[in-house]
């Protein structure tokens, strides 16, 4: 597939993966095509699978959410393990689910204003299929490194914005909940669109973006299928020691700059660092993780990997962020 991709499409992708809320005309002007030939290079990559739509990413932790991620162990029949999912991916506050290969059978990650709310999402799931789960893990994220889309280093590094380590909250009105709402299912919709769901003007719309931008939007970007490019995901679990200051943010570098590092977090519950890293072929996985142990052998004291077999919901903005009377 990528080798039908030539440098303008990727350049477009480029472009869309740092703000997908750039207009046709403007990425045409970019990269020296005319509009039409991008609208139709951009329907081209949807239709192939690559582009599966435009989400915008922010920090939730500056809105009061706070994210766990957990991993479920099972020992399920075919039907029982459909049963699963389905009870999973209708849960309000789910934001990913992966199936994995490997000692885990599943990742997910919740987003929950308070922690018992988390808590009651894992006791419904005990009483619900404790006879089909045989253990579980679960890692309150203690703060995210990064999140990107594309395994290339196409946007620069001055370009990335870092999530900002802060106890500051944001309170969101209803509107602003209802703007980030929907440009998280499509952060491509128009002005006048969004005017109409919030009852208020396009004026007020851009002018509350640009605020939201510069407070909790770290971008809005498009959703690349990795598989459609050839890449598989692995999910890679980093066991720490002696996490200095200077060695974490040695290695909080290293991911942030690492281009087949599409995610990855500190978990809150033992040093631990996951990362989702993309890779071709078992050569660079064996590669990477060869790398890490040269750079940072006084600071890992054990990793592993899974495979991501299939995604199974990808939402970083669910309904469970917002509040009853808004939904």
């Amino acid at each position: 597939m990528t080798k039908e991709l030539d440098k303008k499409d990727w350049k477009i992708l480029e472009l869309l993966c740092t703000d997908s809320r750039l207009s046709h005309n403007r990425i045409a002007k970019l990269i020296g095509l005319s509009k039409n030939a991008v609208t139709y290079r951009i329907e081209r990559l949807k239709k192939r699978g690559i582009i599966d739509g435009y989400f915008t990413i922010i920090q939730h932790e500056l809105i009061g959410i706070s994210d766990y991620e957990l991993l479920l162990k099972i020992n399920a029949s075919k039907e029982q393990e459909q049963a699963l999912i389905k009870h999973l991916k209708d849960l309000p506050n789910l934001m990913v689910l992966n199936r994995l290969s490997g000692e885990w059978n599943f990742v997910m990650e919740f987003g929950c204003k308070k922690i018992e709310d988390f808590y009651k999402i894992i006791d419904e799931l005990k009483n619900k299929f404790s006879d089909i789960i045989d253990t579980f893990e679960m890692h309150p994220i203690l703060y995210p490194y990064k999140v990107e889309q594309l395994p290339i280093e196409l946007i620069k590094q001055k370009e990335i914005k870092e999530f900002k380590r802060t106890n500051e909250i944001i309170n969101l009105d209803k509107i602003n909940q209802q703007i980030l709402f929907e440009l998280n299912k499509d952060s491509t919709i128009p002005l006048y669109q969004l005017a109409v769901k919030t009852g208020i003007t396009a004026e007020t719309v851009t002018t509350r973006i640009k605020k939201l931008k510069k407070e909790i939007i770290i971008r809005n970007t498009a959703k690349i299928n990795l598989n459609k490019l050839g890449y598989d995901l692995y999910l890679v679990m980093l066991d720490t020691r002696n996490l200095s200051k200077d060695r974490e943010s040695a290695l909080r570098s290293y991911i942030n700059l690492n281009k087949r590092i599409r995610y990855a977090f500190m978990s809150a519950s033992r040093p631990l660092i996951m990362t989702y890293f993309a890779a071709k072929t078992s050569e660079e996985l064996d590669e990477f993780l060869t790398q890490l142990k040269e750079q940072f052998s006084d600071i890992i004291m054990n990793q592993k990997y899974l495979f991501v077999r299939e995604q199974y919901k990808y939402n970083l903005f669910p309904e469970g962020f917002l509040d009853e009377n808004n939904k």
